[in-house]
């Protein structure tokens, strides 16, 4: 048994998968056409009805859609490359881009079946997310779970000293207390994952209309949490 105390510096890890609270719906809108017009006409339309299809989840403080946002039509215009150098006729085209942020995960399977619909619409990446408030939440769990990783390490060295009490001597984020040569644990995955949309997503009927309508199933976020700790053992 050591006589003396025994400084113990050790980190703490964890790691956990939540459920996302947001998910943001990007969608594009893209017309091409011979003329300005065929171009412009068609893209305004179809702006249009997807603005009113989004105010309309949006307006209701209790709907669906806690933001949203819409990029001015833009139009343009190229000639398309001919290998002899000859002029062709110019090629016009009008986009626009939007995005809508869900709280309700079973409405944006509604919406993006529904906007999927419209002509000139290519629903883009679904991007699953947290809000500040959700998260500061989660990463105290794991944060403590990356305090009850650390003691548990100080307690096994003291048991393997022979030691029989401990207590903490300092807490801090990691680098406060000079620790180096982290373990390597691979490349950290990101604190926040995202999802692209499924092609291939199972289908359940929709009762208002047996509609199909697709099953999304958000990927989990994973957070982290690391910790230094350093403790001394008699």
């Amino acid at each position: 048994m050591t006589a003396t105390p025994v400084a113990i510096t050790v980190t703490g890890h964890a790691e956990r998968a939540f459920k996302p609270n947001r998910c943001t719906v990007m969608l594009r809108v893209a017309f091409d056409g011979a003329t300005h017009e065929e171009a412009a006409d068609p893209a305004a339309e179809t702006v249009a009805g997807l603005t009113k299809m989004i105010t309309a989840l949006h307006e209701d403080k209790a709907g669906p859609v806690v933001r949203w946002t819409m990029d001015q039509v833009h139009h343009s215009r190229r000639r398309p490359y001919h290998r002899d150098g000859k002029k062709r006729p110019w090629n016009y085209q009008s986009t626009a881009t939007l995005t809508a942020t869900f709280r309700d995960h079973q409405a944006v399977a509604v919406f993006v079946d529904d906007a999927a619909d419209l002509e000139g619409v290519d629903v883009g990446r679904l991007r699953w997310t947290m809000t500040k408030k959700a998260r500061a939440k989660r990463l105290a769990q794991v944060r403590d779970l990356a305090v009850q990783d650390a003691l548990a390490k100080a307690r096994g060295y003291t048991m393997s000293l022979g030691c029989t009490t401990i207590h903490v001597v300092a807490l801090a984020d990691p680098g406060m207390l000079g620790i180096r040569n982290q373990p390597d644990r691979g490349r950290p995955p990101a604190r926040h994952y995202a999802t692209d949309m499924v092609g291939d997503a199972p289908e359940s009927l929709d009762s208002a209309d047996e509609r199909p309508v697709t099953a999304l199933e958000p990927e989990r976020l994973v957070i982290r949490a690391d910790v230094e700790a350093r403790f001394e053992a008699s």
